[in-house]
Formats: C-alpha cells, sequence, structure tokens
C-alpha cells in the first residue's frame, strides 16, 4: 500500500486530486483504496518515508486513546485506572494499533469520536475543535472500517438521545423504559443507515455476506480458523453458537490452542484476561451496581462486534488485530471490576 500511495503522491497536485476522488465501484477493494488515498495525501503533504508515516499513524492512535482516556477519567474518576491499563499499556492493543496499517488509522478514530461523546456529555456543548475532531473521525471510520461504524455510530446516537432534556416533558423515566422506546423509535432509521453505509449491512444481504467470508476464511486456513459448533443440526445451533462466537470473538486462541509466533503470545495474553474476566465476574454481586446506558451501550457494543467479526474473520490471525476495536472495552470493565473488589489497586 505504501508503493502504491508513493505513485500516487509523485503526481503534480491536479492528477492528485483526480486520483483520489475517482469514484470507486462495489466490487473494487474500496477500504484497500480509500487508506491508499489517504496515505498518498499525507506523504504528498509531509514528502515522509515508509517509517516516518507510521510514526504519524502511530501517533495519531496514540493521542486518539489519550483523549479518551482523559474524557473517560474527567466523566468518571474511578475508571481512569482501568483505561489507562485498557487503551494505554495492553500489549496487544499498542501493537495492533502502531504502524502504517488501517487499524492505527481506525482505532484512532473510534478514540477520538467516544471521547467527543464524553466531552459533550460532560460540557453539554461541543466547541469548534470538538467538532472537527469528530467529524474527521467519523470520515475515517465510515470510509476505512464501515462495519464499525455500523456498530457504533448507533449506539453513540442512543446515547446522545438518552441524555437529552426532553425526557423531562414526556413522564418516561428509567433506563429500561427509556431504552425500550429509543429501540422502536430509531429501528427504521438505523436500518437505512446501515443500507446507506454499505449494501453488505443491508437487511438481505448481511447474513449472505457474513457467510460467504466465513466460509471463505474456513477455505484458506482451515487449521488456524475457528469452527463454528454443530451439536444439533437444526436452529439450535444458533443458539449454541451465539455466546460461542462472542467468547471466542474476545478470548481466542487460548493457550495450546496455537503454538505458532506470535499467536502462542495472543493465547497467554487471551489466558490471563479470561482467568481475570471469571474472577471479575464472580465478584460482580458483591458490588453494587447502577445500570447505566453507557454499560448497556458498551456490552451491546461488545457482543455485537465480537460475534459479528468471530463468525465473518475466523482466522485467530485476522481476529487479533481486528479485536483492538472492542476488546479495550473488556479489559477496562474487568480492571474497573478487579479494582472495586480491591483485587487491583493503584495505590
Amino acid at each position: 500500500m505504501f508503493n502504491q500511495a508513493s505513485e500516487l503522491a509523485n503526481q503534480d497536485l491536479a492528477s492528485l486530486l483526480k486520483s483520489v476522488t475517482e469514484r470507486t465501484v462495489a466490487n473494487q477493494p474500496v477500504r484497500a483504496i480509500y487508506f491508499v488515498r489517504i496515505l498518498a495525501i499525507i506523504k504528498w503533504l509531509t514528502h515522509a518515508d515508509y517509517w516516518m508515516l507510521s510514526a504519524y499513524f502511530s501517533l495519531f492512535s496514540f493521542l486518539g486513546c489519550a483523549y479518551l482516556v482523559d474524557k473517560i477519567a474527567r466523566w468518571k474518576s474511578e475508571l481512569a485506572y482501568p483505561a489507562h491499563i485498557a487503551f494505554l499499556y495492553y500489549p496487544s492493543i499498542v501493537f495492533w494499533s502502531s504502524g502504517l496499517l488501517k487499524e492505527s488509522l481506525a482505532f484512532g478514530a473510534l478514540t477520538f469520536l467516544v471521547g467527543t461523546y464524553f466531552s459533550r456529555y460532560q460540557s453539554r456543548k461541543l466547541h469548534a475543535g470538538n467538532i472537527f475532531i469528530a467529524a474527521v473521525a467519523l470520515l475515517i471510520i465510515v470510509f476505512i472500517k464501515y462495519y464499525i461504524a455500523a456498530a457504533l455510530i448507533p449506539l453513540l446516537i442512543y446515547l446522545a438521545l438518552y441524555h437529552m432534556s426532553f425526557w423531562s416533558k414526556t413522564g418516561v423515566s428509567g433506563i429500561w423504559k427509556k431504552t425500550g422506546l429509543l429501540m422502536v423509535v430509531l429501528a427504521l432509521p438505523i436500518l437505512l443507515f446501515l443500507s446507506w453505509l454499505s449494501p453488505n449491512l443491508s437487511y438481505g444481504e448481511l447474513w449472505r455476506v457474513m457467510q460467504a467470508s466465513h466460509y471463505e476464511y474456513i477455505r484458506l486456513v482451515p487449521d488456524g480458523a475457528l469452527h463454528t459448533l454443530t451439536w444439533f443440526g437444526s436452529n439450535l445451533d444458533t443458539v449454541v453458537n451465539l455466546p460461542y462466537l462472542g467468547f471466542s470473538g474476545i478470548f481466542r486462541p487460548l493457550i495450546g490452542e496455537d503454538m505458532t509466533f506470535p499467536a502462542v503470545l495472543s493465547s497467554l495474553e487471551n489466558s490471563v484476561l479470561l482467568v481475570a474476566a471469571v474472577i471479575s465476574f464472580s465478584l460482580f454481586f458483591k458490588v453494587r451496581r447502577q445500570f447505566s446506558p453507557e454499560l448497556l451501550a458498551v456490552i451491546i457494543y461488545i457482543s455485537g462486534l465480537s460475534i459479528f467479526l468471530s463468525y465473518s474473520a475466523p482466522n485467530f490471525g485476522t481476529l487479533a488485530r481486528f479485536k483492538i476495536y472492542y476488546v479495550p472495552f473488556v479489559i477496562m470493565l474487568v480492571v474497573y471490576q478487579l479494582k472495586s473488589t480491591k483485587i487491583l489497586s493503584k495505590d
């Protein structure tokens, strides 16, 4: 991709603008094309080589994480330590969100966009800088990782509407009543938004595309892939596979499943996270929790993406890279729970 971007960047300005604004068609690798175009524009502006561009992308990702951690810490101070661990120190998150990768760009955009929500929630208004950051982040996610946008944007809209002041005039209160009403109101707009975002996400195409991607991954890498369970040979398999895929999308491969390098490092990390998650869940009822719309949105986001990505991209290597979009939120919740029960402490 760097070589392709270099060829575009070596053109004069008029030719470059023509190249990067040329229409794409559905059968092209659209996300890769847009990534190359973004890369070409940055290279044309900075004249940077591969390593400097990698540093720029890594810096963008880091700044997004730092921005989000700061906003989360201002929102709830008790989440500061878990957020630091999850977004700034966890090894695989740091690794896969660094370098000249689409993940660096998209993960940085995701963290900037979520950080902007928390900034809006705290101050009840957004400054020009916040709006600019959110607009750029939104464009990056939509063009580079549309399926992340499909999971994230509806939930951010739900949260924004949930906290609007008009609820006091409606007489509707309580998280479940407000959430149920918003689900009904947002159902059709979300379906239309998904269809606009990509034909692959339309109601009639989503399942077909997921199946095609799943079987293609299985065909290419049968030994290093996540195979679904076929216990009953009926629709009951779907009931079994949903939690299985959700679990696998977060915690697999585990120790012993893949001993090749670097997958073995990922398996060690996943196994530690699984043990921590089990301990955290076992202690959940010892600390009284108030169920918030943010917690509900995070659970839906994690569950949806882990199931979707573990099925449509079941290769363990690919999944290790894609997990950075939702696993940091898992880590933050686990560390927060362990810290609240005094198993972990920053002191």
